[in-house]
């Protein structure tokens, strides 16, 4: 099934009921929205309309079928009907795997972009990780070979025989105020450190160290953007979104030893 959705709607509550009050084909919006309805992303009004109008048109109904047919599939769903569920949906396609490391398992996504997630495992949910994946606009599909150059990179920067990172990152989907931060960050090199402050101070806000603690709580890609570089004024770690053992150990394989 080869289908270029003419209407692309974002999941958002009553997304499919304004489209179909407003379009001159019904079915148009329907059909459009099908993936969003077979994987289960539609609020409850929005189902309701759909299955409704999917009731009385025997059009539509085949192309529910066709949907949960292809979505069902035991083919990579990466090479059969996500991408194009993404696309409708109005999201960026990314591909996801997994690796032992000595900080724990990870999670590994990447899209077309770059690497836009690494997650620990050992205190996030990977569903989770999924779902903030999707607050940001990426849906992600299991690909392990998609990941391998990060990977790659990963186990030398574990094993001591990587200092920097050449993998693109791909930050979409966050704020413009962490997008200033983690790129201040990216710029920390392997066994240096930076304060809270001197990273506001880099993005020209001096007086937003707090906000900076904040945003790099958030970094969606730890270990790759540096964010264990960064730490209190007084000389302490800090807070670290992995937990402090964490940071200490990424620190360690850099050479920086806190007692």
């Amino acid at each position: 099934m080869n289908r270029t959705p003419t209407i692309h709607l974002p999941p958002v509550p009553g997304a499919v009921i304004a489209a179909m009050d407003t379009a001159d084909d019904p079915c148009d919006v329907v059909e459009d929205a099908m993936p969003a309805l077979v994987i289960g992303d539609l609020d409850q009004p929005d189902q309701s309309a759909m299955s409704a109008h999917i009731a009385a048109c025997n059009s539509c109904r085949e192309v529910q079928q066709d949907w949960e047919r292809e979505l069902s599939s035991p083919a990579p769903p990466d090479e059969a009907a996500l991408p194009e569920a993404a696309a409708a949906l109005g999201l960026r396609r990314g591909h996801y795997g997994f690796m032992d490391s000595p900080v724990g398992d990870l999670l590994l996504v990447v899209t077309d972009f770059g690497i836009c997630d690494v997650s620990y495992l050992i205190n996030h949910d990977r569903e989770d990780r999924f779902g903030e994946l999707e607050g940001r606009g990426i849906l992600a599909t299991e690909r392990a070979a998609s990941v391998a150059g990060v990977k790659d990179e990963l186990v030398e920067y574990f094993g001591g025989q990587r200092n920097a990172f050449s993998v693109p990152v791909d930050l979409y989907g966050v704020t413009p105020f962490t997008r200033g931060v983690l790129e201040a960050t990216s710029d920390v090199p392997f066994g240096n450190l930076r304060t809270y402050r001197s990273v506001a101070a880099a993005i020209g806000n001096p007086r937003a160290s707090r906000a900076v603690g904040n945003a790099l709580g958030r970094n969606p890609i730890p270990v790759i953007v540096p964010c264990h570089r960064v730490v209190r004024s007084d000389g302490s770690m800090g807070w670290y979104t992995g937990g402090v053992a964490i940071k200490r150990t990424l620190l360690t394989i850099e050479g920086v030893t806190f007692m």
